[in-house]
């Protein structure tokens, strides 16, 4: 079984219980207006935002730089190799393939591409959310109207918000699929029984 090593256990509980925690707290924060001051859990989505997003930038080195080291793949991001993408083609139609016979893909110790790059699109929507949320949390100030750029920029992280609640509803809820079907995915996250 291939387990996680500690630092990739440890950044994934970060990053699961932190954006899952900025989620919620965007639906109680009210945003600073022209004539509407925020309140105090726009200041906790800001703060946790700029700290999210650093942990992203660390979880994104580290996996960009294990890859240039161990010469692997990048499973994450199969989106610039026609080699990874056919495989990604390959898994998606051996998935449906499975689904239609409400059967589960089987468990193993190589990591599945369309897992994989479904993980990886999270973690780009999550950098996407990080990275406009810390312009916006350095360049806002509470009673100025935004420029038309920054504007737009708080169009677009409002716009991707309800992409990632997507994915926090997709992700964990496959993970405890897998699991109670026998699988070990939780296991191998986590490195125990669960």
């Amino acid at each position: 079984m291939k387990k996680y090593d500690s630092l990739s256990r440890l950044l994934h509980l970060f990053l699961a219980a932190g954006i899952t925690t900025q989620m919620f707290v965007s639906l109680v924060m009210i945003t600073p207006k022209p004539g509407r001051i925020p309140n105090n859990w726009y200041s906790v989505h800001e703060t946790l935002g700029i700290v999210l997003f650093a942990i992203l930038v660390v979880y994104w080195l580290r996996a960009v730089l294990k890859t240039i080291r161990t010469g692997d793949p990048l499973m994450l991001f199969p989106w610039f190799s026609a080699a990874r993408l056919g495989a990604l083609g390959k898994d998606i139609g051996a998935t449906l393939a499975d689904a239609v016979r409400f059967r589960l893909p089987p468990d193993g110790d190589d990591i599945r591409p369309l897992p994989a790059a479904i993980q990886g699109l999270g973690l780009l929507i999550g950098l996407f959310l990080g990275l406009t949320g810390t312009v916006l949390a350095l360049t806002i100030t509470p009673g100025v109207a935004l420029s038309p750029i920054l504007h737009d920029i708080k169009e677009l992280h409002e716009a991707f918000g309800p992409l990632m609640w997507g994915y926090l509803a997709i992700h964990p809820t496959l993970a405890i699929i897998h699991h109670l079907a026998g699988h070990k995915t939780l296991n191998q996250m986590f490195g125990r029984e669960v």
